[in-house]
């Protein structure tokens, strides 16, 4: 191969990338190549007609991946504009904080909000190579730029950072035994096949928090899989544990955690944890109908009781365990829809919600309380035409009432009724230009529900051997209502409303 040929095809790692709503580098299957691998912009697998045209137009317009040694590399990309328009003032970009909705009549519910933003684009490629034991081995990256460093903002030049989704390498066995190591999707999250990584379910989403009663997390995971025959599959995983937290008039000597040291974000607070998550999965696909599964999880929390005087027993360390089953079902046995539902019940999962719901509250002794909690999603995808695909999505997340009483007679840990909420729903003067007054001394709201329902399509207006171009919009409707205390009830609810022009490379 010629000097300027290997060089014209570096060059081309640098544009990189589809992957968004689904649109997904391949899964390492023992017994599938790249090119039958291959997903469109929604997650579909592409025709072989489709396929068939890229391979046969890749004299005029390149391969769509390479060799390099021992390996085939695929560059996966996708170029974002992407605009939204909220009705509450979250100060937030493209990711909504559904459980940070401002209540109706406070500063921030008053105004709206709108941004526009190409951080959501995508680079990242797939490599997959084999060994002469029938051993194939490879490695997934994916990043975006949905961070921000302390120098970033939107006055003049957008300076937001570049920051890792996905990272992680692979080995697949001829038995079946898939080890995958690295950061990647919890094996919480829904599949649609199988229990490997890329299988995910992806809701089509604009807003890069996706929908309310979605269960997911990406962080460093080792996980073990293994394919029992075509219908069953099994799989464990050993996860990154954090607990989020969450207490009204906590015991002043209990100690949970840190603001970040070295190599953390020094302005974040982190739990210091014991072990990590233990995830497992048994998933069954049926051709032609579905994908099934049952997940489980396991989590412990601590803190420590400081108590150096001994007045209250002396110091020491509290435990507690968490944890969670659910199971999801991914309907395929009709080309025109797919259908979609997913749930998961436990104590202190709130982590693994994208309403980012608490974990954990705290009892009187300084004991951690893992708050009881509930997850479900009902998702519809609709392929109207080759061009055209709608999306309809109704999901609810639910943390439970977990109170008690002060030594002092005050109501403490999350969700008191002892507590009022009368300062919740107003304006209060605010403390500078850019600080907004409230929530008054007298708001003790926390959250008991947040409701959503989304709307949206896609439409291609080109898809074939030079990739995808495509625009979307989506609507959402969200609530969020605390648990009832002593006063006024607030009310937190906002309309949302997205859009999405989208280049992939094919």
């Amino acid at each position: 191969m010629q000097a300027t040929t290997i060089l014209s095809r570096l060059a081309g790692l640098l544009v990189i990338v589809p992957v968004a709503l689904g649109a997904q580098a391949p899964a390492f299957a023992p017994n599938a190549s790249l090119a039958s691998a291959m997903k469109d912009s929604t997650g579909a697998s592409i025709s072989v007609a489709a396929r068939a045209s890229v391979a046969t137009d890749k004299d005029s317009l390149g391969p769509s991946s390479f060799r390099y040694k021992g390996v085939t590399i695929s560059p996966i990309a996708f170029f974002a504009m992407e605009a939204l328009w909220r009705q509450r003032n979250e100060t937030a970009d493209i990711g909504s904080s559904f459980n940070g909705i401002p209540f109706n009549n406070s500063t921030n519910g008053q105004l709206s909000e709108f941004r526009a933003t190409a951080r959501q684009s995508r680079l990242g490629l797939a490599v997959q190579g084999a060994t002469g034991g029938g051993v194939k081995i490879g490695g997934f990256w994916e990043s975006d730029f949905l961070s921000s460093g302390i120098t970033s903002n939107s006055n003049e030049s957008n300076s937001y950072t570049f920051r890792v989704r996905q990272f992680f390498g692979q080995a697949l066995f001829p038995s079946g035994l898939g080890i995958s190591a690295g950061q990647m999707w919890s094996l919480i999250t829904p599949d649609k096949s199988g229990v490997m990584p890329r299988a995910e379910y992806n809701p089509g989403t604009i807003d890069a928090q996706y929908a309310v009663g979605y269960n997911w997390a990406r962080q460093a995971a080792l996980r073990v899989t293994q394919k029992m025959n075509d219908v069953v599959s099994v799989a464990a995983a050993l996860e990154e544990s954090q607990m989020t937290y969450s207490a009204r008039n906590a015991p002043a000597n209990v100690f949970i955690g840190n603001t970040g040291g070295s190599l953390l974000n020094g302005t974040t607070n982190y739990s210091t944890d014991l072990a990590p998550d233990l995830v497992g999965k048994i998933a069954f696909d049926q051709k032609g109908f579905g994908h099934f599964e049952v997940k489980a999880v396991g989590r412990v929390f601590r803190d420590r009781f400081v108590d150096p005087a001994g007045t209250a027993g002396g110091s020491h360390t509290n435990t507690a365990f968490g944890g969670g089953v659910g199971a999801s079902a991914f309907l395929t046995f009709s080309k025109a829809f797919d259908l979609g539902i997913n749930a998961l019940v436990g104590k202190g999962i709130g982590r693994y919600g994208t309403s980012g719901l608490p974990d954990a509250t705290i009892n009187p002794d300084g004991s951690l309380a893992p708050i009881k909690a509930a997850q479900a999603l009902v998702t519809l995808d609709v392929h109207a035409t080759p061009q055209l695909d709608l999306y309809g999505y109704g999901g609810v997340e639910y943390a439970d009432r977990t109170s008690d009483t002060s030594s002092t007679g005050k109501g403490m840990g999350y969700g008191s009724p002892l507590l009022t909420n009368a300062g919740c729903d107003a304006e209060y003067a605010p403390s500078g230009a850019y600080s907004a007054g409230g929530p008054g001394a007298t708001c003790n709201a926390d959250t008991r529900t947040v409701y959503q329902g989304n709307l949206g399509f896609w439409y291609r207006f080109y898809r074939g051997p030079a990739g995808t171009f495509q625009w979307g919009a989506q609507y959402s409707y969200t609530a969020r209502t605390p648990w009832t205390g002593a006063g006024f009830q607030p009310k937190a609810t906002d309309n949302m409303a997205f859009t999405s022009v989208r280049y992939y490379l094919p």
